[in-house]
């Protein structure tokens, strides 16, 4: 059964969606859990779950607020085992309707936040005995889509970030993987989810006929954070119900 008794977490997105359903489930198994938030509503979502001194509200495209919040935790918790990319936004526009400022919020929220996690972390999980990073990639990364191209490209990003960290990290016992979700019933897919059309069209494409749920991925992501996916890394884990098998 894998466990995460006394590891110590980072994780960011924890106020929502997999985020919060990640920190709710590595909480659960004995981790002491840390990351950020994006307001207090999301901070309320973790009352008894994680300490407020170790919720830290902030935008994650602001550096060295992220690179302050992973140190200030990492102080306060004695060091760090893991960390998850969680926080991610999405937009679905063409490519001809999405101008500079799309392309930069969400290239810089969903790759080049995860990015800065990764790095400010890895200074403090090069001293754990053991250590795991997860970033939330999507399976939009791999097969892209035809109104979510920054997004795409973003995803994409994740995968090949992943990959490079895994065989940087691999000798100093770092392990480095991503999840690629599909759809996931979560606030980033209500909008789909409100349009009967939209998502049965969606829902259809599904081999498993359903929406995946953040605890689904919180499970996955909670397991290549084990010591039990001890020999995983450089992965990109797809978890969409059949969708990229077809």
């Amino acid at each position: 059964m894998k466990s995460l008794v006394n590891r110590r977490l980072f994780i960011t997105g924890m106020g929502s969606g997999i985020g919060l359903a990640t920190a709710q489930l590595a909480s659960a198994q004995g981790a002491q859990v840390s990351g950020t938030v994006q307001s207090p509503e999301q901070e309320a979502n973790l009352e008894g779950i994680v300490p407020p001194d170790l919720c830290f509200r902030l935008d994650v495209t602001d550096e060295a607020a992220l690179g302050t919040a992973v140190t200030d935790a990492a102080g306060r918790i004695g060091g760090l085992d893991g960390v998850v990319a969680c926080a991610g936004i999405i937009k679905l526009l063409s490519s001809a309707d999405t101008d500079s400022s799309d392309w930069s919020r969400i290239i810089d929220v969903n790759l080049t936040a995860s990015f800065n996690l990764a790095r400010a972390a890895t200074p403090f999980l090069l001293e754990a005995e053991s250590a795991a990073m997860v970033l939330i990639s999507s399976q939009i990364g791999l097969v892209g889509h035809q109104r979510a191209a920054a997004y795409a490209a973003s995803k994409a990003g994740i995968n090949g970030l992943a990959k490079s960290l895994a065989l940087e990290l691999a000798d100093r016992n770092v392990r480095v993987n991503a999840i690629a979700p599909g759809p996931i019933a979560t606030d980033m897919t209500a909008a789909t989810r409100a349009d009967p059309e939209r998502f049965e069209t969606l829902r259809s494409a599904i081999p498993l006929g359903r929406f995946g749920t953040a605890e689904e991925i919180a499970n996955l992501a909670v397991f290549l954070l084990s010591e039990q996916a001890g020999f995983i890394t450089g992965e990109v884990v797809v978890a969409d119900g059949g969708f990229t098998a077809r």
